[in-house]
């Protein structure tokens, strides 16, 4: 049986980015076996270093060995565009490579929705997926975040313990960008909504971080959506 870097590679066709294929290496695709009681006996240890975006918002990673049988699932999708999956939400949208749009030796990471056919673009590379997603995480905190933990400050230091942890992967001023967010005071932020407004908590107003996107990794496509159903 092949290693699950080859097995993925083989399956898809596609040659894996050097980062992902370091991360597996290193362990930082390691999220533990999938139990019942995950959270009670794994997770505890893998928040001692944490692996590849364990906190982030709605992300959920596929381990690697599980993403060469993935490509059965994609086999009515005929679609004009090809996705390697690295991960889903909570509610089985799909998180890949999309190499159909590879520029300059980089594979973007995109969103595709389970219920309809919108894929989004998030990010040109997967070092900047990782880095735009433990920026989303500082933008919104609830009950459900906090649950598990005494208080907030709990939560802040897993943030920062993923923070350093996944810092020999990231740009130098990424890190540095990650520690201070995580660092700042928690405030309140207003969401306006056509209907109604809500307050949440927040390390990161929502326009500053859609300001650091942009500013941070500059992409022809980045937040670009399309149908990846063909007509």
């Amino acid at each position: 049986m092949p290693d699950p870097i080859t097995a993925i590679e083989q399956a898809y066709n596609f040659e894996l980015p050097a980062l992902y294929k370091r991360l597996y290496h290193d362990g930082m695709l390691d999220w533990g076996n999938a139990q019942p009681n995950w959270h009670a006996n794994v997770f505890p240890l893998l928040r001692k270093k944490p692996p590849m975006l364990l906190f982030a918002q709605d992300f959920e990673l596929y381990a690697p060995e599980t993403v060469p049988a993935l490509l059965l699932e994609q086999e009515d999708w005929g679609s004009a565009y090809q996705f390697v999956p690295l991960g889903h939400t909570g509610g089985g949208d799909l998180y890949a490579f999309c190499p159909t749009l590879a520029t300059n030796g980089e594979t973007p990471i995109t969103l595709s929705r389970h219920d309809s056919n919108e894929t989004t673009v998030l990010a040109p590379s997967l070092a900047a997926f990782i880095f735009r997603e433990m920026l989303a995480r500082a933008t919104s905190f609830d009950e459900y975040d906090l649950a598990g933990y005494a208080g907030f400050e709990d939560l802040r230091a897993d943030l920062q313990r993923a923070a350093q942890s996944i810092s020999p992967y990231l740009k130098p001023e990424w890190n540095t960008l990650l520690a201070e967010v995580y660092a700042r005071p928690l405030r309140q932020e207003t969401v306006v909504l056509p209907r109604r407004q809500y307050t949440i908590d927040a390390l990161l107003p929502e326009a500053e971080f859609e300001e650091t996107v942009r500013r941070e990794m500059p992409f022809e496509h980045l937040d670009h959506t399309f149908e990846h159903f063909p007509e």
